[in-house]
């Protein structure tokens, strides 16, 4: 049974470490590089270009994804420290797990993406866009829930994101 529960809490660290260096990659990405391969057709650019239309959405299912698997994972941890060693076990598993996580659930593959930053999002811009599109019931809740509460505190980010698109559009006209 422990074999068991370890096997499963590597399996979710893996996934978590896929969720972390996926955000990083696509928020990394140079869309010029990607605008230049997908006009010679490249389906991977083309679909990497796609998922960005819409960065709001993706970044909400790898954040949901991510947070799934470390809550699970911490909670399975706890579970296994605390059949071990008893009480101490919560404090055990705590420590082990946010080393854990840090080291090979963030900072390692955020590294890895950032040094792979156009070719990560096109490797993994497949399960990406399936898993979009199977969590976007959940994450267009949680973005309607957010930019509710921030309407709450005098912050309309629509306003904002629109703003940022034109400043974007400028700054690319004046570039040419």
């Amino acid at each position: 049974m422990l074999w068991f529960m370890l096997c499963i809490i590597l399996f979710l660290m893996m996934l978590s470490a896929f969720f972390s260096g996926s955000e990083t990659a696509f928020t990394a990405v140079s869309t010029a590089r990607l605008r230049s391969k997908a006009k010679d057709g490249d389906e991977a650019a083309i679909r990497v270009l796609k998922i960005l239309e819409r960065k709001e959405r993706m970044i909400g299912a790898l954040l949901l994804g991510n947070n799934a698997v470390n809550i699970l994972a911490s909670a399975l941890a706890t579970v296994t420290f605390v059949g071990l060693f008893g009480e101490a076990g919560v404090l055990y598993a705590t420590i082990v797990m946010t080393v854990l996580v840090l080291i090979f659930a963030e900072v390692l593959p955020k590294t890895y993406a950032l040094h792979h930053s156009l070719t990560m999002p096109q490797k993994v811009s497949p399960i990406i866009y399936i898993l979009i599109k199977i969590l976007s019931p959940i994450t267009e809740a949680v973005t309607a829930i957010v930019r509710h509460t921030l309407l709450l505190f005098g912050a309309d980010i629509s306003k904002v994101l629109k703003g940022s698109h034109l400043d974007l559009l400028r700054g690319v006209i004046d570039q040419h």
